[in-house]
């Protein structure tokens, strides 16, 4: 869903948790989870190009296989000293943090 220029204030949420501060007071490191909300919604920065599809075809069904497109928006999100692969590589950590994995 971040991905969507419908959700308010979601960019703005990931900057304050990228630099470090939730407020001007407390320190809060980046922590998010990455997910698709597969089948139904495909993150909004893929394109039928990006996946090497003809113009007008459909786009395939969500999956978990987009996720990096997640991180990329994030990564392109949060600003100087992010990207891609440091957005995946937190993301992974917390999620073995919340899982016990």
């Amino acid at each position: 869903m971040i991905t969507y220029s419908t959700n308010q204030n979601t960019s703005e949420v990931i900057r304050h948790l990228a630099t470090g501060r939730l407020n001007d007071v407390n320190p809060s490191p980046l922590r998010i989870l990455l997910e698709t909300d597969a089948p139904y919604m495909v993150p909004a920065n893929i394109t039928p190009q990006s996946l090497g599809l003809k113009s007008g075809q459909k786009l395939a069904l969500s999956h978990s296989g987009m996720i990096p497109w997640t991180a990329e928006f994030v990564a392109n999100v949060a600003g100087e000293g992010w990207d891609t692969e440091r957005v995946l590589a937190v993301a992974r950590e917390n999620a073995k943090a919340v899982y016990g994995i």
